[in-house]
């Protein structure tokens, strides 16, 4: 227990009367190889961790004598070992705060109240600032566990563990299977109309995520005295106060009471699954959709999640045996900054060896980063469909992630702790900051832009299905020269050819009748033969509908057209692409060039870029000449530039084709060099990197913030 020798403020706590509760329990934990010592309060339910040598003292302490006394024993019978004052003001007022001591007289507790009102006040601006632990209790549900303990066993024991496995290997499965109908459903989850169903299915989930960590802390002995309703944005969820886990000796048994609600959240996720891929739109289909989406989410962005201080953040910092990881990552990167940007060489962070050091910086860094993109990701989908509330919401991020810390830092440097060097801190806090608006604002740096494209062949001929019927043959290969007139594939309509065969008998019919007509009614004769040229002509036509079922290649070339085999007995109805055929002698690079990046290539006279090709990304092709072609379009070169068909533009779903694009855009041409080394043949995928004239970061960030409020706000 490492602290100051003697303390200014230990006349406060000197001549207390003070000791442990009695009905406090200490429960032996190792953290790391390192005993510690875990009290648990019975009648509070709660718990601190103290070393083995600030139990000793703890213990030491009792109502006869004084705080000062037991202390200057403990040092003549522990010399170095013993807690300095400054330890032991600050282990008494943790404990007195968490009501883990009783004291004989009127202590003159001035100190410890304040430490204790600070941290009261600290707690109650979190709650009121954080959506997230705004906790009201409503009843001890302890009795009712003890009372289904049978059930309590079943639930979670290996059988369980086994139908858990089970299910969610189904339900992936169904969700892999369904996966571009899920896509569909998916993006109305946030719609008006769904929230209804959203919010049951979320509350469902929560319900019986908080009784799984009731289970199993009942399961291994725990006390569960607390079920209550937190509010999340708002939004009432139930919670139980679970920890009765950490007097568990056991860190494993530990880690399964926090791992229990993400488990159940995902075995409820994985039978909605079953039952959503299984049904017809419905009641039960949209609930068993919410509950799927909802268990999904939860538990990969959130509750599964232990960059966040959700459920697997406490089981991996219990699992590494590094508890508070949290916090103690942040104060690392704070003791860096104040040792490295603020001169304060006497800095130290938390971390006592380089294991704990990595982990805490690590830590550290990795969520303050999640945190944000998490935070920039549930703004934009608020302000998406409910703006108003985005706003707010809006405004409260910008307090807690800017405000507050800048108003803290501020106090930070205008305060005692950096009295002695105040102007090297300023100094250094504004040259870095006026570094960073130099960067951001005035250097310019390499600008590119990356658009996805396709090969095509400059002169190509496109056939397509004039005659609707079942491939039967295939005479030419994918990718194999075929020469004019030469046949491709062919085509067979039985109706067509039995519309064929009876036009013939009527008309043979017609033909008889009309001979019969000149030697015994003259005058049938003319109508007989208008409609003998009538039934002539639809015979023509059929007949030429049934030659046009034989596909030929109208031009010299490389017939090109991968997945026809695929389609082989399949009927192909009429309009419908059936493949080109190409001069494969010379190629250009077809691009989709969305609306965002458009103004500065229109802007900049002559355009270079490089393309790499889908498989050939070490061999850069340089295109001399990039044409934008003035025109929208809302139609893709291909199929597989759309995300469906592995490509990166958003298409429509309703369109069956998979390329019609969900936003018009421009095309983009260049020419393909003929002393290209790549491989190349036409619908290869690629993406040119289109070099632009160099722009400081602070231009293009405006620009993008500008466009995303026209795009998505119209503002």
């Amino acid at each position: 227990m490492p602290g100051a020798a003697f303390s200014d403020t230990w006349y406060r706590i000197a001549d207390q009367r003070v000791a442990l509760q009695p009905a406090v329990r200490a429960q032996a934990q190792r953290y790391r190889g390192q005993l510690w010592f875990v009290l648990e309060d019975a009648y509070g339910h709660k718990f601190f961790r103290i070393t083995p040598q600030a139990y000793d003292f703890v213990r030491a302490l009792n109502t006869e004598r004084t705080v000062d006394e037991v202390w200057r024993d403990y040092v003549q019978a522990h010399g170095e070992a013993a807690p300095g004052q400054d330890e032991v003001v600050r282990l008494l007022s943790q404990l007195h705060i968490s009501n883990m001591l009783v004291s004989a007289g009127t202590p003159d507790s001035r100190a410890i109240y304040e430490r204790s009102t600070r941290q009261k006040d600290r707690e109650l601006q979190g709650k009121l600032l954080s959506f997230l632990y705004v906790r009201v209790p409503l009843f001890n549900p302890n009795r009712l566990l003890d009372r289904i303990r049978p059930l309590v066993m079943a639930f979670t024991g290996r059988a369980a563990g086994a139908v858990w496995l089970v299910a969610v290997l189904a339900g992936v499965w169904a969700a892999v299977a369904n996966a571009e109908r899920l896509g569909r459903h998916a993006d109305g989850a946030l719609s008006l109309s769904n929230l209804p169903w959203l919010y049951l299915g979320m509350t469902l989930l929560k319900v019986l995520h908080e009784t799984a960590h009731a289970f199993v802390v009942k399961r291994y002995g725990g006390q569960v005295h607390t079920f209550g309703v937190m509010f999340l944005i708002f939004t009432p969820l139930p919670y139980v106060d679970a920890t009765a886990t950490w007097g568990f000796g056991s860190k494993w048994r530990r880690a399964y009471v926090g791992l229990a609600g993400v488990a159940t959240e995902l075995f409820f996720a994985a039978l909605a699954a079953l039952v959503w891929a299984n049904t017809g739109e419905g009641v039960l289909n949209s609930l068993a959709f919410n509950i799927m989406f909802v268990g999904s989410i939860s538990a990969v962005l959130f509750n599964g999640n232990p960059l966040l201080r959700f459920d697997a953040y406490y089981v991996m910092a219990d699992l590494v045996e590094m508890p508070n990881l949290y916090q103690k990552g942040q104060q690392q990167i704070m003791a860096w900054c104040d040792r490295v940007l603020l001169g304060n060489r006497q800095a130290q962070g938390p971390a006592v060896d380089a294991t704990e050091r990595t982990w805490f910086t690590a830590y550290g860094w990795a969520s303050f980063a999640y945190r944000l993109l998490l935070s920039a990701t549930i703004l934009l989908a608020t302000l998406d469909h409910w703006f108003a509330v985005g706003v707010a919401l809006l405004v409260t991020t910008v307090i807690t992630l800017i405000v507050l810390p800048g108003r803290k830092f501020a106090s930070y440097l205008a305060g005692p702790a950096v009295a002695g060097r105040r102007g090297r801190a300023v100094g250094a806090v504004a040259g870095l900051v006026l570094v960073g608006y130099v960067f951001v604002a005035w250097v310019p740096l390499p600008h590119a832009v990356r658009v996805p494209g396709v090969l095509e062949a400059h002169r190509q001929a496109l056939i397509f299905v004039e005659s609707p019927g079942v491939l039967q043959t295939l005479h030419v290969r994918h990718g194999q020269t075929v020469h004019r007139g030469e046949l491709i594939a062919e085509l067979r309509n039985p109706d067509l050819d039995l519309g064929i065969d009876t036009a013939a008998l009527q008309l043979d019919e017609l033909r008889t009748l009309q001979l019969q007509s000149l030697q015994r009614a003259p005058a049938d004769a003319a109508p007989l033969q208008a409609h003998i040229d009538a039934l002539e002509r639809q015979l023509t036509e059929l007949r030429g509908l049934r030659e046009r079922l034989a596909i030929r290649a109208p031009r010299d070339g490389e017939w090109v057209s991968p997945q026809l085999h695929e389609r082989r007995l399949a009927w192909i109805e009429r309009g419908q692409l059936l493949g080109e055929v190409v001069d494969g002698s010379e190629y250009r690079f077809s691009a989709v060039l969305l609306q965002a990046d458009a103004s500065d290539l229109f802007a900049t006279p002559a355009i270079r870029g490089e393309l790499r090709l889908a498989g050939q990304a070490g061999d850069g092709i340089a295109m001399r000449q990039v044409q934008v072609i003035p025109y929208q379009r809302e139609r893709l070169a291909s199929a597989a530039l759309g995300l469906p068909g592995g490509g990166e533009v958003p298409v429509r779903p309703e369109d069956g084709t998979g390329t019609l694009a969900a936003e018009s855009f421009f095309e983009l041409r260049a020419p393909v060099p003929a002393d290209a080394k790549a491989v190349t043949y036409a619908g290869m995928s690629g993406v040119l990197r289109l070099v632009l004239p160099a722009r400081p970061l602070w231009d293009r960030m405006h620009k993008a913030f500008l466009q995303l409020l026209q795009k998505r706000y119209a503002l």
